[in-house]
């Protein structure tokens, strides 16, 4: 016969007498741990999915206002911008439309010294 030795100390070491009376009620009758696993995990689904769609919210509104700037940037500080750091215009435009939908927020920090100021 092999004995099995539980562990029945509490999270400070101290040891803890085992409740032999809630071992004695049925599994059914205690409560349902996989139940409670598939709670937690639609919980946790629950909220990151949440957390997902205000991100996504979030990004929507920066690419828009990036969008924005980029729609009143000037071609001929386009232009020059372009010639000073070594690019061909189609190829910086194609950069700065890049930027505006990947990285929203550095387009929202650059565009602005593209547009013409009256």
């Amino acid at each position: 016969m092999q004995v099995h030795q539980i562990n029945n100390s509490n999270s400070e070491g101290v040891k803890m007498a085992l409740d032999h009376g809630i071992l004695n009620i049925p599994l059914h009758k205690r409560g349902n741990i996989d139940r409670d696993i598939d709670k937690w995990k639609a919980e946790q689904t629950k909220e990151k999915s949440k957390r997902l769609d205000e991100i996504n919210y979030q990004r929507e509104q920066e690419r828009k206002e990036a969008e924005r700037l980029f729609k009143l940037v000037d071609r001929k500080l386009m232009w020059a911008e372009a010639k000073r750091i070594g690019m061909s215009l189609p190829d910086f435009r194609l950069e700065l439309k890049l930027m505006v939908f990947n990285r929203p927020k550095q387009a929202e920090k650059i565009l602005p010294r593209l547009i013409k100021q009256d």
